[in-house]
C-alpha cells in the first residue's frame, strides 16, 4: 500500500466523520481525502520521527495554504502528531518554500505543509519535509504508509473530547514573516555576488518600465509577494487577488512550458492572459525577449515567465529549461572559475544539457526522474538527503521545464540546503537578465523539439514500466523508428525514484531522442513525452507527434 505520489499525497477533501478503515479505503479507491486519514498520517509521521530521531518529544511544524477546508484537515493532523506526543507548531497560511524555510532556520525535527499545489480548490493534501528541509523519499514514504495501515487494524476508540483538545497547537506563529525575511536575505546575497540589483531590470529593458504582472495563483502570497517585489526594486502588479480561489482561472499550473500566444490570441478566462490582453497598449512589442509577466503555482514552488517572442509577433513561456540556463548564464560570468552542476529531469529539453559546454567546461550534468525532490538528492550527491559543505554559495542548481528551480539556500554557517521557490526563482531570473542585458550577451541554446500528452481515466495498476504493456510499448516505438529513420535500437535507461517509468533512448545519425512513459503520481492518467535534439526531426521521414498518438492510443486501449 502506497499513500505518496510524485510530490507528496493529494485528492479531493470530503469533510466527513468515517471510520479508519473507510477513510483508507476512501482515499486509495477513490482519492478521497478526510480528517479521519489526515489523522491518522498524523500519527504515522510521528511514530517515524519518534523512531528515527529516539526522541519521545520531536518538534513539528505545519503550514497550509488557503484551501477552504485546510484548517479542518491540519486540526486532525495536529490531533495525530500530539496524540503520538510531538510539539506541534502552526506557521499558518504560508506558501510551501516558506515552511521550508521555517524548518530550516528553527530547529524543527519536520515541517508538514497541507497543500495540494497546483490541483483545484476542493483538493487538498501534504508535503512532508525532513529536519534538514529535505522532502520525503520512498524509503520513508514506505514506512509511513506502513505505520497507517497498522493504526487502521488496531481496535482502539478515541474519546471525541480529547481529540478536540489535541488539535490545537502548543505555539502559533506568522511563518511569512519569517519566510519574507529569509527572501530578502537571499535576494540581498545573490545581488552582492552578482554585482546587480532588482531596480535596474527596468533601466536594462528587461522588464517594461510600468512593471511586472504578477500571478501568485491566488495562493498564500497573494496579499503581500507584489509589494515585498515593489519595495526591493522590482515593480509588479498582483492579478490573482480577485480571482474566486486558489489556482481558478490563475496560476502557472494552466500552462504548459511550451505555450506560446500571438496578439490576437490572448482572449482568455485565465486572469494573467486577460490582463496581458487589456494591457497591449503599454507593451513595446518590438523589445523581443523583455519579461512581461510570471505566473506561480498554488503553493508557490514554482513559476514560469512570459517573454514577448524573437519576431515581436506575441508572446511565449519561459519555462524552467530557459530559467535555469539565463541563471547558468549570469553565475558563470560573474564567477568564471566556480564548478557547476545541473540536475535537469527527464522531461527537460535535451538541448540544455547536451551543450552545456557552449558555457564553460566546468559544469557537470545529472538527469533525474520528475519531481523536485530528486533534483535536489542528485545535487547532494550522496545516497540520502544531506546539507552541502561551502564556504560559499555553491554553483548548484536544478530544473524541470515545468518551472521547478532549484537552488541553494544557506541554513547555518557553511551549511547550505536546497529548495525550490517561485519568487527566489523569478529574483534569480530577472538578475540573470540583468547580468547578460549589462553585458551583452545571451549564449543560450537552440530548443529541440518535444511532445507530452497524457491518456486520462486509466488504471494505473497496469502500468509498471516492466509488466507485457510496457514490452509493448517499447516494441511499438522501435518498429515505428525502424520505419521512418535510420534507428533500429531503443536502450531502456533506469532512473533513480522512477519506478513505474519506461525511458527509452535512441540517435538518428547521432542526434539524440527520448521517449518517457511514466504514471502520474496521484491522478488515473499515464503520460507519454517524446523529446528530440535540436535537427532530429528533420531526419524523420513522418511527423514524431505521430508515435505519440500510437502509443496513446494503445495506452488508452489497454489500461
Amino acid at each position: 500500500m502506497q499513500l505518496f505520489g510524485t510530490d507528496g499525497i493529494r485528492g479531493k477533501v470530503e469533510i466527513t466523520n468515517i471510520s479508519n478503515e473507510d477513510a483508507l479505503s476512501y482515499y486509495l479507491e477513490k482519492r478521497i481525502l478526510t480528517p479521519t486519514l489526515m489523522r491518522l498520517i498524523g500519527e504515522a509521521v510521528a511514530i517515524e520521527l519518534i523512531n528515527r530521531h529516539e526522541n519521545l518529544n520531536p518538534k513539528v511544524v505545519i503550514g497550509w495554504d488557503n484551501r477552504p477546508d485546510n484548517i479542518h484537515l491540519t486540526k486532525a493532523l495536529t490531533q495525530g502528531l500530539a496524540i503520538q506526543g510531538c510539539d506541534v507548531h502552526w506557521a499558518g497560511e504560508i506558501a510551501t518554500p516558506g515552511l521550508h524555510y521555517c524548518v530550516l532556520k528553527s530547529g524543527y525535527e519536520g515541517g508538514l505543509m497541507v497543500t495540494a499545489s497546483h490541483n483545484p480548490a476542493h483538493d487538498s493534501g501534504l508535503k512532508v519535509f525532513d529536519e534538514l528541509g529535505f522532502k520525503t523519499y520512498p524509503e520513508r514514504e514506505n514506512e509511513i504508509s506502513n505505520i497507517v495501515m497498522n493504526l487502521v487494524s488496531e481496535d482502539r476508540e478515541l474519546d471525541e473530547e480529547y481529540l478536540d483538545k489535541l488539535s490545537k497547537p502548543s505555539t502559533v506563529f506568522d511563518g511569512s514573516i519569517k519566510y519574507q525575511n529569509g527572501l530578502k536575505n537571499r535576494l540581498e546575497s545573490i545581488q552582492e555576488m552578482w554585482d546587480i540589483k532588482l531596480e535596474d531590470a527596468i533601466g536594462l529593458e528587461v522588464i517594461p518600465s510600468n512593471g511586472l504582472l504578477l500571478d501568485s495563483s491566488k495562493g498564500a502570497n497573494v496579499d503581500w509577494l507584489s509589494s515585498w517585489f515593489s519595495s526591493n526594486g522590482l515593480t509588479s502588479i498582483e492579478q490573482s487577488s480577485e480571482c474566486l480561489q486558489i489556482n481558478l482561472n490563475c496560476g502557472a499550473g494552466n500552462f504548459s512550458p511550451t505555450d506560446k500566444w500571438s496578439w490576437d490570441d490572448l482572449e482568455s478566462e485565465h486572469v494573467l492572459l486577460n490582463s496581458i490582453k487589456q494591457n497591449l497598449q503599454n507593451i513595446d512589442r518590438s523589445k523581443s525577449g523583455q519579461i512581461i509577466a510570471a505566473a506561480l503555482d498554488g503553493d508557490a514552488d514554482r513559476c514560469l515567465l512570459f517573454e514577448i517572442l524573437e519576431d515581436g509577433t506575441g508572446i511565449g513561456i519561459v519555462d524552467g529549461d530557459r530559467i535555469a540556463d539565463d541563471i547558468l548564464q549570469a553565475g558563470i560570468l560573474r564567477e568564471p572559475q566556480k564548478d557547476w552542476t545541473l540536475a535537469a529531469s527527464i522531461e527537460s529539453d535535451l538541448s540544455l544539457t547536451s551543450s552545456l559546454k557552449r558555457l564553460s567546461e566546468n559544469i557537470e550534468d545529472l538527469e533525474t526522474a520528475v519531481g523536485d525532490r530528486w533534483l535536489s538528492l542528485a545535487l547532494c550527491k550522496q545516497a540520502i538527503p544531506a546539507f552541502i559543505q561551502s564556504n560559499e554559495f555553491p554553483g548548484l542548481i536544478g530544473c524541470e521545464d515545468s518551472g521547478h528551480i532549484v537552488l541553494p539556500i544557506l541554513s547555518s554557517q557553511n551549511k547550505w540546503g536546497l529548495v525550490g521557490d517561485g519568487a527566489m526563482t523569478l529574483i534569480s531570473t530577472i538578475l540573470a537578465r540583468s547580468v547578460l542585458k549589462s553585458l551583452d550577451v545571451n549564449n543560450k541554446f537552440t530548443s529541440g523539439w518535444k511532445l507530452r500528452k497524457s491518456v486520462k481515466e486509466v488504471d494505473r495498476k497496469l502500468w509498471d514500466g516492466n509488466n507485457e504493456l510496457s514490452v509493448q510499448i517499447h516494441d511499438l516505438a522501435e518498429e515505428w523508428f525502424t520505419n521512418y529513420s535510420n534507428c533500429t535500437k531503443l536502450s531502456n535507461v533506469n532512473i533513480n525514484g522512477s519506478k513505474s517509468l519506461l525511458l527509452l533512448q535512441g540517435t538518428v545519425e547521432k542526434l539524440p531522442f527520448s521517449l518517457g512513459i511514466r504514471n502520474s503520481g496521484t491522478e488515473a492518467k499515464i503520460s507519454v513525452s517524446l523529446r528530440l535534439s535540436p535537427g532530429c526531426k528533420e531526419l524523420i521521414s513522418k511527423d514524431p507527434s505521430e508515435l505519440v498518438e500510437i502509443l496513446c492510443k494503445h495506452l488508452s486501449r489497454n489500461m
